[in-house]
């Protein structure tokens, strides 16, 4: 049996979506798109463990010099950054190009839900140009649009609460549109983050990530891009 790339386990573990939505990748992209999940997952974690506001911008300052080193040729020993550097760089999705992920949960940290969505929604595009390559500016723009809206409505699975204000962003980011079909792989969780945004606006609880349910709804996606 192949080794299991690195992130897959951490990305199962954290946020079965999107695990589900990598394994319907080329296998030869998914090590690559596991990899970014994990680096943002492990930022994430950062905001999720930290108590005190000035040692969660200490840690996170830490990460963005470590994606700083990997574009100077760097190879950290620390499994995340080491898989970013062999698959992700190698694509042409830089350490510095990934800065926003970090200056995203800066914001987080100041539940400035605006700045947040905004800078999150570099994971979308990065993911996309691991899958499309050389996207044009509009799927780029559609990236950043699906993107932002499924930071939000992961921001409120996460405990932070959004306004009615920002769920109205969300809804209309998150709209049902024809997807390309290289990279719904990525832009499919929007589907997703669209059921949980009407959840949150009818005050209804989040479903669990990777119900049954959801798992329909993202093979649905995946297959008519809708």
């Amino acid at each position: 049996m192949p080794e299991e790339p690195h992130g897959a386990a951490l990305v199962r573990d954290r946020d079965r979506d999107r695990y589900l939505a990598t394994l319907y990748a080329p296998a030869a992209i998914r090590p690559a798109l596991f990899a970014l999940h994990a680096l943002d997952l492990e930022l994430a974690e950062v905001v999720r463990t930290t108590t005190e506001p000035m040692l969660g911008q200490i840690r996170l300052a830490w990460w963005r010099e470590q994606l700083q080193s990997l574009d100077a040729g760097a190879r950290p020993p620390q499994p995340t950054l080491a898989a970013l550097a062999s698959e992700v760089l190698p694509r042409g999705v830089g350490g510095t190009a990934l800065e926003p992920l970090e200056n995203a949960n800066l914001a987080l940290l100041d539940e400035d839900l605006d700045a947040y969505a905004t800078a999150r929604a570099i994971l979308f595009e990065a993911a996309v140009l691991l899958l499309v390559a050389e996207p044009d500016e509009a799927l780029s723009d559609t990236a950043r649009t699906i993107g932002s809206g499924w930071a939000i409505a992961d921001a409120a699975r996460h405990g932070h609460a959004p306004l009615t204000v920002h769920l109205d962003q969300a809804a209309a980011a998150l709209a049902p549109r024809r997807l390309p079909a290289a990279a719904r792989p990525i832009l499919a969780l929007g589907a997703l983050a669209l059921i949980d945004v009407a959840a949150l606006r009818a005050g209804q609880p989040l479903s669990p990530r990777g119900t049954p349910g959801r798992q329909a709804r993202l093979l649905w996606s995946i297959m008519t891009g809708r």
